[in-house]
């Protein structure tokens, strides 16, 4: 029901007033802090504090003031490309000779010919050395933020506070800002050799914007590929006015959820073995994952305290780890410190039935990878109807439910939700005609 509210909302900003960008702007992301989780909160009934929302709505805001002081690094790439890969990428992603190490398709990009990367770099400190075929991005170059190109943002913005609340809040996001400036940077690298565009696609403004010049202005192809596990609640991929030409899946439980749910016409869609997650080994045992936006401390110590108690789960024994893009987050590092007092002062248990389980708090699609690799998998969630697994939605995974916050998962059925692939030698699957 909630899927289809938001589906409604989207269709809400095809309309002609929302000209030119329609609902390129929208993020319905269920996982980190914004406004998209802000107004799927209010959505359920959920009660949200004025003043926390303002504060993360401004701080959102101003972060887009970053984004006017990116660098362009491109070492005189060759013109003669008719395909483009946009990516992300951090240093330790790239090579001593100068290639790059994708991390979504695990490939190098010396292994394609007549393909040009042009790469979202995410860190301060650039490689030593680039290839000729890679152009970096980088989008935030330096820490200061430019105040008056942020109030001309605001001001061109405005107009929509008229027309609708929330759609003004997504239009002032930094995932908005972000998505023009993108946008006029890489219109330098569109010409008439340019046949296809290929992306690790999340259902982000500047994808979705991209797409939307490209269609009503070129003939370009873009083909979409869901890089990441099945998400609990995949509201960022509610399909869009303007999406890519095709998308990408990795089982078929995506499949079924794409086109049941999410708005997709299966003809557009192509079923695939990963090329991100490899039938290869991967530990998940004694480890406690923390999520990318924690949400409440309480209930995350109160579930922990569950299954030592409970579960008689000794967890003095597993490793807490961080979500790797929050390793600087202060409040990420206060729960660590929380979490791990907790548990060291935890007495010895000798049979626990759930030696080898793996633990996740929060959004995690860690959760399907470390079911198809056989694993025990506990989740303790802040918000359960956005982040806990539903049959409903999700047919290979059958969940129990100990407490409100607190779940078990089995697999019904390996390879559904993620085919395991082998390395790939190409991205022949992600061509199109």
């Amino acid at each position: 029901k909630l899927l289809k509210e938001i589906k409604k909302i989207t269709n809400k900003f095809h309309k002609n007033k929302f000209d030119p960008f329609y609902d390129t702007p929208l993020y319905f992301n269920s996982y980190s802090d914004g406004a998209g989780l802000i107004v799927l909160k209010k959505l359920i009934g959920q009660k949200v504090n004025f003043f926390k929302s303002f504060f993360i709505i401004l701080k959102d805001f101003l972060y887009s003031g970053y984004y006017d002081y990116y660098k362009i690094i491109d070492n005189n790439s060759i013109d003669d490309c008719n395909k483009i890969i946009i990516t992300w990428a951090f240093k330790n992603n790239f090579r001593k000779n100068g290639s790059l190490n994708d991390r979504y398709f695990s490939i190098n990009s010396r292994k394609l010919k007549n393909i040009k990367w042009f790469v979202v770099y995410m860190e301060k400190d650039l490689p030593e050395k680039i290839d000729r075929n890679i152009i970096l991005f980088q989008a935030i170059s330096q820490k200061k933020i430019n105040l008056l190109s942020l109030i001309s943002f605001l001001l061109k913005n405005i107009k929509y506070l008229f027309k609708d609340i929330k759609y003004s809040l997504f239009s002032i996001s930094n995932h908005s800002f972000f998505s023009h400036k993108f946008l006029e940077v890489f219109k330098n690298y569109i010409n008439k050799k340019l046949e296809l565009i290929i992306m690790p696609y999340e259902g982000q403004p500047f994808q979705n914007n991209l797409i939307s010049y490209l269609k009503e202005n070129t003939t370009v192809k873009t083909v979409g590929y869901i890089h990441s596990p099945p998400l609990a609640f995949p509201s960022n991929f509610i399909k869009k006015k303007f999406s890519p030409s095709k998308i990408v899946l990795n089982g078929d439980d995506q499949l079924k959820c794409f086109v049941n749910y999410l708005g997709w016409n299966k003809k557009d869609i192509k079923v695939k073995e990963s090329n991100r997650f490899l039938n290869k080994k991967a530990n998940f045992s004694k480890t406690i994952f923390l999520p990318l936006n924690i949400d409440s401390e309480t209930i995350i110590l109160n579930g922990l305290q569950f299954l030592m108690k409970n579960l008689s789960i000794y967890l003095r024994d597993f490793e807490v780890k961080n979500h790797p893009v929050a390793l600087n987050s202060k409040k990420h590092n206060t729960m660590l410190t929380k979490i791990n007092y907790l548990i060291k002062n935890q007495k010895f248990i000798k049979n626990s039935k759930y030696k080898s389980v793996a633990v996740f708090i929060g959004a995690s699609g860690g959760i399907v990878e470390a079911l198809e690799r056989g694993y025990k998998v506990i989740q303790i969630c802040e918000i359960p109807i956005f982040q806990a697994y539903s049959n409903k939605i999700w047919k290979s995974i059958k969940s129990r439910q100990l407490t409100d916050n607190i779940y078990t998962y089995s697999l019904v059925k390996k390879g559904s939700l993620i085919k395991l692939g082998k390395k790939p030698k190409n991205l022949n699957n992600f061509f199109i005609n």
